[in-house]
């Protein structure tokens, strides 16, 4: 684990890349395509509707319900929250859906081919009537940056998979944060920025993978706050994944993070003056 050294002035936004440096602001702008339910009652999943619409403007933001967002070529940004679909009495463990082979349809799916995803995620809804909001993240040679948007401790969690092949993952989560991050990469680096690694309880580490509790305190399946590790609790959880790219997490509010440019890179931001 490294722990990277970063300026704490709150007003610098928690992750930036230059646009050189073919992150999140880089490319083609972004193309939304999105899936709607009608209903959170009805028994037949949306279909993705094919035709791209403008993205949100800055500084807007949408609440969605089975939102599904895919690309090939165009990146992903937005602000967007999302409405917890499942009740308290469908929430089955990760253990349980792997035995019976049960597939549950993500809350919110953003799928991206080339492109990079920038998103900054919040909930929605009760979680005394929906614990969990699940969220799935993935692209396949581009870059993913998520800020997870602080909430009233009467909101739903989070459940976040994000995934690259080749792309670096950068997740930042505000200080309400109660759960476990699960970090994996093949051949990158796994680092823990200065604020949440100060905040963390290290479960699990090996080269190649990390599991960490951050926060004090989770929820009980009244909603009520206390400390983990009694009867069942509703806490949050990411998972991050990613084959050859490396995976950065910290904190809102604390940490900050630039990546570095390369040598090479530096030299031709030179020459184009």
């Amino acid at each position: 684990m490294k722990a990277l050294a970063g300026p704490q002035d709150e007003e610098v936004p928690p992750y930036q890349f230059a646009e050189q440096q073919g992150g999140v602001t880089k490319g083609p702008k972004p193309v939304v395509v999105t899936a709607l339910s009608q209903s959170s009652s009805s028994s037949q999943p949306p279909s993705a509707v094919h035709k791209p619409q403008i993205a949100l403007p800055p500084g807007s933001f949408g609440s969605f319900s089975r939102l599904n967002l895919r690309t090939r070529w165009a990146n992903i940004s937005g602000t967007y929250y999302i409405a917890a679909q499942n009740p308290s009495s469908q929430i089955i463990s990760r253990r349980q859906r792997r035995k019976q082979k049960i597939r549950i349809i993500p809350d919110a799916i953003f799928r991206t081919n080339r492109g990079n995803l920038n998103l900054d995620l919040a909930t929605t809804g009760n979680v005394n009537e929906a614990p969990k909001a699940s969220v799935s993240a993935s692209t396949i040679r581009g870059k993913i940056s998520i800020n997870l948007i602080p909430g009233a401790e009467s909101r739903p969690r989070f459940d976040l998979e994000a995934s690259s092949r080749s792309g670096d993952i950068v997740l930042f989560v505000p200080n309400t944060f109660a759960g476990a991050i699960q970090l994996h990469t093949k051949t990158g680096d796994l680092d823990f920025l200065p604020g949440i690694a100060s905040n963390m309880q290290v479960m699990r580490s090996t080269d190649t993978e990390y599991l960490v509790f951050v926060g004090n305190k989770v929820l009980d399946n009244r909603g009520k706050s206390r400390q983990p590790g009694r009867g069942q609790d509703v806490a949050d959880f990411c998972r991050l994944r990613t084959v050859s790219g490396s995976i950065i997490v910290g904190e809102r509010g604390k940490d900050t993070y630039v990546k570095e440019q390369s040598v090479w890179q530096r030299m031709t931001g030179f020459l184009r003056g």
